[in-house]
């Protein structure tokens, strides 16, 4: 029998944590009204946050609340003021990304369980290794793992492991992503994504060739619904369902169907109430189960809105059939519905497979133009409707109103309970401890007996006879609430036992409640672990490293990174640098530092800024040869766990989004030496965290800015389309491109030799006479793509010399136009 993985429902509002109470969630998460990922929900205030935890708990359902967005220093007194506030909810965990929030948290409350973001980018086992170590109780896993690896990770880890299984799919890898920020200033790492995945783009080749046009990096939706037997005997912990920002209506229907799946992959008995067709209807953009099956056909390029479910096709009409007495801007339409649908007043329709256009039902006409109250399956109607659609074009139904009334009204129903209601949940497994939990006023304690289950000698035991004897709590001052169980196929305890179990736990609840209590009567409760002061003296205490340096007319290091690994003619040719970065798994590798270093120039070696566990493997094989390195560019929590005992330094790449001061002590005490900045901030926050950080800091100042990296190919070549035995069916054979959105911009896209897309913001970073201003920054990195030798050292001349000179200028061949100050001066939101 395959363990039952937690159901992990979304929710924006009070009524979606209802709904997805309803829906039979076995947790929540949501967020306040700062500091979450989904900020642009309506989310919920302190007074709603407190009575949502109360109702999860009342009803033992747990409750984990969203801080994973990037903080700036500017708002850690009031991210402490929330984190005050949370302690006293009795949480079961917090989901952070933000480095410097990990270290606020592990340093100043350590009370809250931790679990990782999506956005903190964990892609492999030594990613999940390294926030086990630190002490977190759960890590999710990408979107874009396998099955396999995420069964594998699962036996070899100790942590719990959290999955998407239900919702919307980001084309870039989470946290990695900066395309919303820098065309518009909202960016995703803050909660603000304005979806550019989900926009209209034009694909070109190298050669300004039209490819394609659509929603081109508009994934699908994942399901896998039809897929819970085997992902729950992965063992994998939860199952998320993703949707935040969707209607209570959405999170009861998806947690519904997941509620029965997960049950009847267990074995249990189950009477299904929301079918395959329903969850359709609910929302979709085609569904997909993902790279987690390594289905290659992610990517929906028709549709980046609610598709919804096919039901008929436009038909031609007859003159006879043209008079509906509806109002005059309106036409009749007809309609021939399909097989076993059914359209009703109040639904909604869109046209085509793109659904740009669409209407409301407002009224259901028969041909002769005798109103009717719906249209069934077989027939041919007619309705009312603005646009002018051609006779042949799909039909598909986006909202259905008897469904989704139907899933408000089961969705809403009430949760009311005594205030003294206790619920209880047993485990009665073989081989393990019986183990009871009872939950009340938001309080929740657990007991494990020494006694185990045992096989039956005669009869096992039923759910009648465990429910008979934990629902003797008379004269305890409690009511009873909800029973629940999970009990094995063939287990048995004797009526004492069960009897001990509901005693015992009930003495720990009546203890937590009074000490709850007298918590609460502290007035002082919300400031006695941590005020803004002493948090003041980390972020504003003057490091050593300063103390260190040289005058402040000391010229900055220049430093030049590679992506690919360049020709040594070409490195050859190159002067004024003070260090260079290599790819770690470019060819040559060994060579060319070693030339590079007898020409006095130091160099980092750079990792892959993806590295799930087949790529991790690669990396540690190499890390076991003399490459002569003087240190390490690492892009992930992966290398940060495969380098934790190098003597060698180690940096803290762009990808580790490093955004206030706080961040650069957890790097430190991560043995980490240096961080590069991260590009969403502007000029004060950069020359804020600069002045305090204890590591070295390292600035871009030119380059292309890379704004997504993806595992899902928007070339559609052959081989990318095939699905291959073993493989995730991804073409490793490099291309490049652009893509051009409805405004004009145009973005050059790459694909690696890894299969990995990586899209490219269209004019280059370029940092002038400004950063003079950040006289703490110790490096300033130029990032090649493609200049030319000529142009890349009039490049490299400037930053070492030139830009200080005293009337400032640009020589000539290095021009302002096709380029960006980036969030420098803007910043985002």
């Amino acid at each position: 029998m395959n363990k039952k993985p937690e159901l992990l429902a979304p929710a924006g509002t009070t009524a979606a944590v209802i709904a997805a109470i309803n829906g039979g969630a076995d947790a929540v998460y949501f967020g306040g009204k700062s500091f979450n990922a989904r900020r642009n929900a309506e989310n919920m205030t302190d007074d709603e946050i407190k009575e949502a935890v109360t109702r999860c708990h009342q009803h033992g359902v747990k409750v984990y609340v969203t801080l994973n967005i990037l903080i700036k220093n500017s708002e850690m007194a009031e991210v402490v003021n929330t984190l005050n506030f949370l302690k006293t909810l009795n949480l079961d965990g917090l989901i952070v990304q933000d480095i410097g929030l990990i270290y606020l948290l592990r340093h100043y409350f350590p009370e809250f369980k931790l679990q990782t973001s999506t956005q903190a980018s964990v892609y492999g086992l030594e990613g999940v290794l390294f926030f086990q170590k630190l002490g977190f109780s759960r890590v999710v896993l990408p979107r874009e793992m396998s099955l396999t690896q995420v069964a594998d990770i699962k036996k070899k880890t100790r942590i719990e492991l959290k999955i998407f299984a239900h919702g919307a799919l980001c084309y870039a890898y989470s946290g990695q992503c900066l395309m919303s920020s820098m065309i518009g200033g909202r960016s995703g790492n803050r909660g603000l994504c304005a979806q550019p995945c989900r926009k209209h783009y034009q694909l070109f080749d190298e050669n300004a060739r039209l490819v394609k046009e659509g929603y081109l990096i508009s994934p699908k939706d994942l399901n896998i619904l039809d897929a819970l037997p085997v992902v729950s005997a992965s063992g994998v912990d939860s199952l998320k369902i993703e949707g935040r920002m969707k209607t209570p209506e959405y999170v009861y229907g998806i947690t519904r169907a997941y509620r029965e799946g997960i049950d009847a992959a267990a074995g249990d008995e189950v009477d299904q109430t929301i079918d395959n067709r329903a969850v359709m209807q609910v929302f979709n953009r085609d569904f997909t189960r993902g790279h987690l099956f390594n289905e290659a056909d992610i990517l929906n390029a028709q549709v980046g809105k609610n598709r919804g479910v096919l039901i008929g096709q436009v038909v031609s009409l007859a003159k006879t059939a043209k008079n509906t007495n509806h109002k005059s801007t309106y036409q009749p339409l007809g309609i021939r519905l399909y097989e076993d649908v059914q359209l009703n007043v109040g639904d909604g329709l869109s046209f085509g497979e793109d659904g740009k256009t669409g209407t409301r039902v407002d009224a259901i006409f028969t041909p002769s133009g005798r109103r009717c109250e719906r249209g069934l399956g077989g027939e041919t109607v007619v309705i009312p409707c603005r646009h002018g659609v051609s006779p042949g074009t799909p039909l598909y139904k986006n909202f259905d109103k008897n469904l989704m009334d139907s899933l408000t009204k089961r969705g809403s129903e009430s949760l009311d309970q005594p205030a003294s209601a206790v619920n209880f949940k047993l485990y009665l497994k073989l081989g393990k401890p019986a183990e009871i939990v009872a939950s009340a006023q938001g309080c929740a304690v657990t007991y494990r007996a020494d006694f185990y289950p045992e096989a039956p000698l005669k009869n096992p035991i039923d759910e009648a006879m465990v429910r008979e004897q934990i629902s003797r709590i008379g004269g305890t001052g409690f009511e009873l609430g909800i029973i629940s169980m999970e009990l094995d196929d063939q287990v048995f305890l004797s009526r004492s036992q069960l009897n001990t179990l509901r005693k015992e736990v009930l003495i720990k609840l009546t203890q937590k409640l009074a000490d709850t209590e007298k918590k609460e009567v502290s007035p002082d409760l919300l400031h006695s672990t941590i005020t803004i002061v002493p948090l003041e003296k980390e972020l504003l205490a003057k490091p050593e490293r300063l103390k260190k340096r040289q005058s402040d007319g000391e010229k900055k290091q220049v430093s030049l990174s590679f992506e690919k690994m360049p020709m040594i003619d070409f490195l050859m040719q190159l002067d004024g640098l003070d260090q260079v970065v290599l790819p770690l798994l470019g060819e040559g590798v060994a060579e060319k530092t070693a030339l590079l270093k007898d020409r006095g120039i130091t160099v980092l070696l750079k990792t892959p800024k993806i590295m799930d566990d087949q790529m991790t493997k690669k990396v540690r094989q190499l890390l076991k040869k003399e490459l002569n390195q003087d240190g390490f560019l690492i892009g992930n929590y992966e290398a940060l766990q495969l380098l934790n005992k190098t003597s060698s330094y180690v940096e803290a790449d762009l990808s580790f989004n490093v955004f206030n001061t706080l961040a650069t002590r957890a790097l430190k005490e991560w043995g980490v030496g240096g961080a590069v900045l991260s590009p969403e901030l502007i000029e004060t926050e950069l020359q804020e965290i600069t002045e305090h950080s204890e590591i070295d800091m390292v600035l871009p100042v030119y380059g292309v800015q890379e704004l997504m990296v993806s595992k899902k190919c928007l070339f559609g070549c052959k081989n990318c389309l095939e699905k291959k035995k073993g493989t995730t069916g991804l073409c490793h054979r490099e291309m490049s491109g652009k893509l051009l959105d409805e405004r004009g911009f145009s973005f050059p896209v790459e694909r690696d030799d890894q299969g990995l897309i990586h899209v490219y913001n269209g004019d280059t970073l370029f940092l002038r006479e400004e950063i003079l201003e950040l006289k703490s920054v110790d490096t300033w990195r130029i990032y090649y793509h493609n200049e030319s030798i000529k142009k890349l050292r009039t490049i490299i001349s400037y930053y070492r010399q030139g830009i200080y000179d005293k009337h400032w200028g640009l020589p000539e061949g290095l021009g302002t136009e096709g380029t960006t100050r980036g969030s420098f001066r803007r910043g985002v939101k």
